[in-house]
C-alpha cells in the first residue's frame, strides 16, 4: 500500500469515529418517564351523610376515573360527555329533580367529570342535588 492510501484510509476513520462521537452527544438520551402519584381527597354526601377518603391515585386521572376507581357508579354518555346518574346504589331520581353534582376544592366544578384531570392535594366532593 502507498502511504497516500494509508494516509486516506487513516483519514476516513478518523472523520467516521468523529461522526460516531457527535451523533451519539447529539441523539436524544431515553429519559425513565415516571408515573406520579398523587393524593386526593375524595367526599360522597349522601341523604346528610358524608364519608371522606383520601385516596392515591396515579396522575392524569379525571375525577370520573377517580370515582369510578372505587366507587360502583352509573353513568349516561361517555367520557368527557358521561354525567353520572348514580354512586353506590344511589340514583339520583329525576322525578324529584335530582342530579349528581361535583365540587372541586369547595367550588361547583364547570366542565364535566369526564374532562377534569384531578391535581395533587384536590378535594372532590359527590353531592345530590336538585335543579
Amino acid at each position: 500500500m502507498s502511504k497516500k492510501n494509508i494516509l486516506i484510509g487513516g483519514f476516513l476513520i478518523i472523520v467516521f469515529i468523529t461522526a460516531l462521537f457527535q451523533y451519539k452527544q447529539s441523539a436524544p438520551a431515553k429519559q425513565n418517564v415516571e408515573i406520579s402519584t398523587i393524593l386526593v381527597t375524595q367526599i360522597i354526601s349522601v341523604d346528610g351523610e358524608k364519608t371522606q377518603a383520601p385516596v392515591h391515585v396515579k396522575g392524569g386521572i379525571t375525577a370520573l376515573q377517580l370515582l369510578s376507581s372505587n366507587h360502583k357508579v352509573g353513568t349516561k354518555g361517555e367520557k368527557e360527555n358521561a354525567y353520572i346518574t348514580a354512586v353506590d346504589g344511589r340514583e339520583a331520581l329525576a322525578g324529584e329533580k335530582e342530579f349528581w353534582a361535583f365540587y372541586v376544592n369547595g367550588k361547583q366544578a364547570v366542565v364535566g367529570a369526564g374532562s377534569y384531570f384531578v391535581k395533587n392535594n384536590d378535594t372532590i366532593e359527590w353531592k345530590i342535588e336538585t335543579y
